[in-house]
């Protein structure tokens, strides 16, 4: 039964051809209520709105780094669960645990914890416990396997587990070109991590991101913002006169005008040159009909923030729309 199975051995074994998860595949089981997240949910809630727990009290868990240093695993996995059977999960602490292992470096065992680390990854069915090891694997100074990179993309395939897949793949020379892999499979919050993560070192990358990359199956307002500063949009306007890239530069526009759920355009530094030359180029295009709504939130927007150039955006919006 899967609820006996590891969480790796679930994600293995569900796993297509392609190496994403099917259709309809949930890592988390159902609340109590009934209730239940989509893979990635709680963590991306976190990440976005909520961040690190400053309060949350992590003494068990200082407790487990010890007892596995002293080669008690089966101890230190139980206390693990007990801890996260309060409902706590592990992305608002890891930043607290990582900072308390830096700090005490006596009484652990930076071999023992790997290797307990390891022995979670493949063995537990506990969703957190997992991360918890991703957690550790992170501050651990060892060299980067083939091994440990075949079980970490197996991982990171399911969404839930993306995000610590993501930071413990940045020890390999090739992180951000598994970071373009794996955006590519992922459809939902494991997208979106990828792509925050994600530099575009070439042309296929940043085209990619440009025609597909802030697009996923929560928000594409989660990752618009993101695409425009990392293919530098307003370069790529100013030397191309395609009406395609205009058309996907209103929609990274359009995403990106409010601040929700996370910040836009309004803390951009260079909101209003973007927005200038993506109006000019709507101008000489003579497709301000076509975009007339986005040309108007594109005003309201000028009107309300502080630009540099406000006036003039403004006065473009009006004349295009006037044409």
């Amino acid at each position: 039964m899967a609820e006996k199975e590891s969480i790796y051995d679930r994600i293995k074994g569900a796993m297509t051809p392609e190496g994403t998860m099917p259709e309809g595949f949930v890592l988390r089981e159902k609340l109590q209520d009934g209730r239940q997240f989509a893979d990635g949910a709680i963590d991306g809630t976190i990440r976005y709105y909520m961040g690190p727990a400053g309060n949350t009290d992590i003494t068990m868990l200082e407790q487990a780094l010890k007892i596995a240093s002293q080669g008690r695993f089966e101890d230190a996995a139980n206390a693990l669960i007990t801890y996260f059977a309060q409902g706590i999960v592990m992305l608002p602490v890891m930043d607290k645990v990582q900072e308390w292992v830096y700090a005490h470096p006596e009484g652990l065992s930076p071999d023992r914890l790997g290797q307990f680390a390891r022995t979670l990854l493949l063995q537990s069915r506990d969703v957190e416990s997992v991360k918890f090891a991703l957690t550790i694997l992170e501050v651990l100074d060892s060299e980067p396997d083939e091994k440990m990179r075949e079980i970490l993309l197996t991982l990171a395939a399911c969404e839930e587990m993306t995000l610590f897949c993501l930071f413990a793949l940045g020890g390999y020379e090739d992180a951000n070109r598994m970071y373009f892999q794996l955006a590519k499979k992922l459809k939902g919050w494991g997208r979106i991590h990828a792509v925050s993560m994600l530099k575009p070192e070439d042309e296929e990358m940043r085209d990619w991101l440009l025609q597909e990359g802030w697009q996923n199956e929560i928000m594409p307002e989660y990752s618009a913002i993101t695409v425009i500063k990392r293919v530098k949009l307003p370069e790529l306007l100013n030397h191309s006169e395609e009406a395609s890239l205009l058309e996907i530069a209103g929609k990274l526009i359009s995403y990106s005008l409010q601040d929700e759920p996370i910040a836009g355009l309004a803390s951009y530094k260079r909101a209003g040159e973007l927005l200038q030359v993506y109006l000019e180029g709507c101008r000489q295009s003579g497709i301000g009909e076509g975009a007339a709504d986005g040309i108007r939130a594109i005003r309201t927007f000028a009107e309300q923030h502080e630009l540099a150039n406000k006036w003039q955006l403004v006065e473009l919006c009006n004349n295009i729309l006037a044409e």
